[in-house]
This record gives C-alpha cells, structure tokens and sequence, in this order.
C-alpha cells in the first residue's frame, strides 16, 4: 500500500494559509511553517506498514508538472491533498489531474474549506472521490486499510464519499487521543528549508493541544479539531522536543495549538517538565490574554520561550463583543505588560474590518498597538472563512458579493464590504496601521538593535525591502 500526501504548489497571486502551513508577507513574520497534519498522517500509516511519500510543494517550490512526474514515480494508491480555501480552486483541480493520470487510485482531500463545504468540494472536482472531515489522522488510516484491502468506503466516520454518482456522508468521527498519535514524521520532509524569521534557524512545530472551547464569530479551527480542549501529556511533549534535538539538532520550535494556555494547570506541568528536563530549546506559543498572568509567564521565559503572540483582534471593546471574543481590552493591556515584565517578547494579531468596524474603531486599534508594550504586530483583514460564523452571517447579510473568487477569501486582503466600511476602505486602513506601527523611529530601532545585529543584516535588508514595496 502507497500514500501519497501533497501540500500542492502555490496558486499563483495568492497568500496561502493551509493548516500546517502559513505563508505571511506582512509584518514581522514571513515564515513558511511544516505541515504537521502530513507528517503525523505519515507516522499513523508507516505505524500501519503502509509505504508513504510527502511532498510539500510550496517550501520546494515544486511545479504541477513537477508534482506529477513525482507522482509518476511514486506510483500511490491514496493521494491525501491539503486544501486551503483561498487556494481551493487550484487544490481541488489537481484532485481532477491526479485522477486522470491514476484511476484506479483514491483522491482524497484534507482541510478546514473541505469539512466545512464538503458536497461542494465534492461537486467543483470530478476527481475527487473523498474529502476527509475535520481531523484527518484516524480516518486517513482507515481510509488506507479500506483501499488496500478492497473494502467499500461509503460511509466511513469521517468521510464524505462519492459513490455511484451520490454522496454519501459518513458519521462524524471521535476525536483522537493525542498521546496514541504518533508523534509527527519529520523524516519526510526538508528540514532545511523551514527557517525562522531574522535569526534564519532552523524550526520544526510541536503540536501541544488541540481544540478551544470559545466560540469566536470568525473563528473556522473547531471545523478541524473541535470545541473540546485534548491537551498531550507534558512527558510526550518533552520527549518530541528531545527528538527534534538529538536526531535533527533543531532546538528552535512553535508551539502549535490553539492557545497554549487554556487550562493554566497543564500548561505549568509542562513548563516544568520541560525546565526539569534541562532541554536547550527556545520556542514561541500564543495564547488568549485573559489566560495569563505574571506567575505563568515568567514560568514561560524560564523554560525557553521567548515569544508569546496574542490574539488581541482589537482595540475596541465593543467590536471585540461583537467578535464574541470573550475578553477586555484591559485583559490585553495586562498580558503585554505583563509579558514584557517577565523578558518575553510579544506579537499581537489584530483584525481589522470586522463587521461593525467604523474608522474610529480602527483608529482605536492602531493607536492601541502603538500605545501597548508591544514588539510586532499583525494586522489582518477579516475574512469569513467557510467552518466560521462569520462565513454564514456575511453570505445572509450579503456582505460579501456573489460570486467572489475564493482567492480572496484569505486575511491579507479585505472582501467584506458593510454599511460601515468598504473593503477598499478597509485595505487602505490596514496599510496606514502597519505604516504607522513599523515606521516609527524607536521602533526601527529596536527591532535593528534586538533582532537583527551584524550577521542578520542582509537577510533583514532583503525582508525590509520586502516589506516596504509591499506596504
């Protein structure tokens, strides 16, 4: 049995978010991240006995054509495809050229777009004979077995299958224990080529928890893994740190989770752990900032991180209720400082053009973020991904326009257009915020001063400039 799991090629003219992959051109991170839904699908399968390829596309600036011929090669049985859905047309067209040139084998598709729309994934790719719901492990394994031992595959938990031209969908499945999941299959890919922002180290992602109980109006990641918060245990997340460490000498690492801090207890255990277990490593997480407090982030510097990034969304309080964040802006004022306080550096992602957005309240996030103890900062479009409550309200209220290319359903570029504020309105605001956010004397400074030093000149050069055509 071959599997054959694909991050496709980039679609040309646009900024691609995948899970397990993120491409930002904005602002203080330009990263792309490994993609840890393939690498762990790979160790389940290998765990299996089944023969498994990865091909990450985007970072190995692999072609269509180059993909195929690799393909050829190969030879798989199962083809899992990563979806994103600003890339989705594009994703799902290779669905439609994989199954032309293998027939006999199964196309099947991964992602937070295809479990939140999958009849119609299903419907734009002919090719396409399953789109895998929400976490993707367990079924893609079942997915395997079925394939290799000519099973039927209609009405799989966790799957919806073409079938004798109906679609037919399968319950949803329960959510994994995250300790019996493997840990991810590095092996399979270019370690190489991931590299951090100014320091250009090498990092890999580990992934702590899965899972957030709050239900923000934007939010699509409960599509993919749930509502329920699955934590690993802090003695598996020492041992994948000790792994990365020993057998790939990587010691720069994110987090990757919702939030790391949802539940304090755990999140101390682990901190902990990893202190006891005198690891040199250095990593970032994020996290809410109603979830923190100065005991726990000093903890955090303690045990190697440097870095916390916050979803502050706004400087608003009363978009920040109409998002149902569930926080205040005095939440935010205190994890900043308190961040500061205790040597950690801070990123804030903040959304701009929520609906009920007006000016004054942009004007209220951007004075916010220049106000705040505060080292980077993202500023993002809002953009009502399928999976969101957000995608559902837009498409009722008629925010969005008819027919809009999924291309721009992605957050670098504004497409919900309100009474309030146009989406051009919305664009140009987002372009003044990082203006005045990164142009500011002390702050050029700082990050000269801090980040970059001698060695990390060029490489800063080139980002900068970068940056400053961009914006």
């Amino acid at each position: 049995m071959r599997v054959h799991l694909i991050n496709p090629p980039a679609h040309q003219g646009v900024d691609m978010v995948r899970e397990g992959r993120c491409m930002q051109r904005a602002g203080a991170w330009t990263a792309v991240w490994p993609p840890i839904s393939l690498a762990t699908i790979a160790a389940v399968l290998e765990a299996d006995g089944v023969t498994v390829r990865l091909d990450d596309c985007i970072i190995e600036k692999v072609s269509k054509q180059g993909l195929l011929a690799r393909a050829r090669d190969f030879g798989a049985d199962l083809f899992v495809i990563n979806t994103a859905t600003p890339s989705i047309d594009s994703d799902l067209a290779l669905a439609d050229d994989l199954k032309r040139e293998f027939p006999q084998a199964l196309v099947a598709a991964i992602g937070i777009h295809v479990s939140a729309l999958p009849e119609d994934s299903l419907a734009a790719a002919p090719g396409m004979d399953v789109i895998i719901r929400g976490e993707p492990e367990l079924t893609t394994q079942e997915l395997a077995r079925a394939q290799r031992d000519a099973k039927p595959i209609a009405g799989l938990a966790g799957t919806t299958v073409r079938s004798d031209d109906q679609i037919v969908s399968g319950p949803d499945r329960e959510l994994a224990d995250l300790d019996e999941l493997p840990p991810p299959a590095w092996d399979h890919i270019r370690r190489d080529l991931y590299r951090m922002p100014f320091t250009d180290h090498p990092f890999l992602l580990i992934g702590t928890s899965r899972g957030c109980p709050f239900h923000c109006r934007f939010c699509a990641d409960p599509t993919y893994y749930g509502h329920k918060l699955r934590t690993k245990s802090p003695e598996r997340i020492v041992a994948e740190l000790r792994t990365a460490s020993e057998r790939w000498g990587v010691r720069d690492f994110l987090f990757w989770s919702e939030s790391f801090t949802l539940k304090r207890d755990w999140t101390m255990e682990v901190l902990d752990a990893i202190i006891n277990a005198d690891l040199d490593v250095s990593f970032v997480v994020n996290s809410r900032s109603d979830h923190v407090d100065p005991e726990l982030l000093a903890r955090l510097q303690q045990a190697g991180c440097w870095m916390v990034g916050y979803g502050i969304e706004s400087g608003s309080q009363r978009v920040l209720d109409l998002m149902n964040k569930k926080i205040k802006v005095a939440d935010n004022v205190n994890a900043l400082t308190w961040a500061r306080e205790a040597g950690l550096k801070t990123t804030a992602h903040m959304v701009l053009g929520y609906p009920g957005e007006t000016v004054e309240t942009i004007k209220q996030t951007i004075d916010f973020a220049c106000a705040a103890p505060l080292d980077y900062a993202q500023f993002y479009c809002a953009s009502a991904f399928p999976g969101s409550e957000l995608y559902q309200t837009a498409m009722d209220q008629g925010w969005i326009e008819t027919g809009a290319p999924w291309e721009r359903f992605e957050q670098n570029h504004a497409l919900i257009a309100t009474p309030e504020l146009s989406a051009a309105k919305v664009m140009a605001w987002r372009g003044r915020a990082y203006r005045r956010f990164y142009f500011r004397p002390k702050k050029v400074y700082r990050v000269l001063r801090d980040e970059v030093g001698v060695r990390g000149a060029p490489r800063f050069a080139r980002m900068a400039l970068s940056f400053l055509g961009w914006v």
